[in-house]
């Protein structure tokens, strides 16, 4: 049974794909708000969804809930896949760089090594 390589990673990958599935989360409740407050059975000034998408969002953004969780959510996976890539690559970079190295100093350690000389047989005379 092989032995199973952990996977380790560094601050900078952990914060990047931290804030990547923050964004994409919050995009997926700003939707099922968007959702929710579209099909909430309730008098249009007693919805609040609606009225603090009034108040605060459609001022500035003229997009409702629903448009920025769908924007966020795809902002996010879309970031997150890109690091993922790029994050890949470099490990892959690093991964052979490492396996070059230990080519060469085996290489090297082969060159260095004294010949080992063969055992001569005496041979007997006739």
């Amino acid at each position: 049974m092989a032995k199973e390589k952990k996977l380790k990673l560094s601050r900078k990958e952990w914060f990047w794909y931290s804030l990547c599935l923050f964004l994409a989360f919050v995009g997926l409740v700003f939707a099922v708000i968007g959702i929710i407050g579209t099909h909430l059975p309730v008098k249009a000034s007693d919805n609040w969804v609606t009225v603090s998408e009034k108040a605060w969002l459609s001022n500035w953004s003229h997009m409702g809930y629903r448009q920025w969780g769908i924007a966020l959510l795809c902002g996010g996976l879309a970031l997150f896949a890109l690091l993922l890539t790029f994050f890949s690559r470099e490990s892959d970079r690093d991964n052979e760089r490492a396996l070059r190295r230990a080519q060469r100093l085996a290489a090297m350690n082969q060159v260095n090594k004294p010949a080992e000389e063969a055992p001569v047989e005496a041979k007997p005379e006739a």
